[in-house]
């Protein structure tokens, strides 16, 4: 029977940009296999973007970085990851294309992966390509670049999702989203590493999560709750989170709370501690 490989795998890695003797990041494993869910969640500055900046082979640390079976470089094609992040960064090139227009972008990229116009209708309409359809990308706002990252990343059904701060400058779409990244785990279970300051977010798409502490990778063990959450009218809160953090409970309630379209929710669900049973 062949072993199958690790869609991504990471060992003994160290990175710093400077010469100090405490690197940045100190990681001493993390693996996905197909259909695993993993989380990060760290504060700003903790290193999260310069883990996804190793993946994708931007920058050269010690120790074993794999993507695919193989030593991820930059410049590999990598046509079954899909990337929402930074939209300066793109694997395999520097960044979205430009001197073309959003619309001759779509119709290239949907002839390629043969995907139908039907298929996504309702994705392109939540984030609103409709009002910047004509423009060059170049033009585009950081939040409108974003948004055309997503659907790139989304409409490909990827084998691997990598999430950085993915839903930054979102407003109305992230409901969307969130529901259609959930909604595409469910038709063909894509593997997921989704980064994020939002512990509830991180609690709501991933199954296993870990916090980036003084540049390693800690399993959030300490208090845990595991709820769904109604709101009324339904608002990208709703939904179902695993492992999340008292932290993470504490964000949760104070975007229910300082929301004024919000009339009433209901939460249920469980208080957990220690490991994972």
């Amino acid at each position: 029977t062949q072993i199958e490989q690790p869609i991504l795998e990471l060992k003994n890695v160290k990175f710093s940009y400077t010469d100090e003797p405490k690197p940045l990041l100190n990681i001493k494993e993390l693996v996905l296999n197909h259909g695993d869910k993993v989380g990060i969640i760290g504060d700003n500055g903790s290193g999260k973007s310069t883990i996804v900046k190793i993946i994708l082979g931007l920058k050269t640390p010690t120790g074993t970085v794999n993507l695919f079976g193989s030593k991820a470089l930059w410049g590999n094609h990598y046509s079954q990851l899909g990337y929402i992040g930074d939209p300066s960064l793109s694997p395999g090139y520097t960044g979205l294309p430009t001197g073309i227009s959003v619309r001759e972008m779509l119709n290239t990229f949907e002839r390629i992966c043969n995907i139908e116009e039907k298929d996504f209708a309702d994705l392109k309409k939540a984030l609103d390509f409709d009002s910047y359809l004509d423009n060059d990308i170049k033009f585009l706002s950081n939040g409108q670049r974003k948004r055309l990252m997503i659907y790139l990343a989304l409409a490909k059904r990827p084998q691997l999702i990598i999430a950085d701060e993915a839903t930054d400058g979102l407003d109305k779409s992230r409901q969307f989203v969130i529901d259609q990244i959930e909604k595409i785990y469910q038709e063909y279970k894509p593997s997921i590493l989704w980064i994020s300051h939002q512990h509830d977010e991180v609690a709501r798409l991933t199954d296993t999560i870990y916090e980036l502490s003084d540049g390693e990778l800690n399993s959030v063990t300490k208090n845990r709750f595991s709820c769904n959450v109604s709101t009324h009218p339904q608002t990208y809160l709703c939904g179902n989170r695993h492992n999340l953090t008292s932290k993470g409970w504490l964000e949760l309630t104070a975007r229910i709370y300082t929301n004024p379209d919000i009339s009433s929710f209901e939460i249920k669900g469980e208080r957990t501690q220690g490991e994972d049973k």
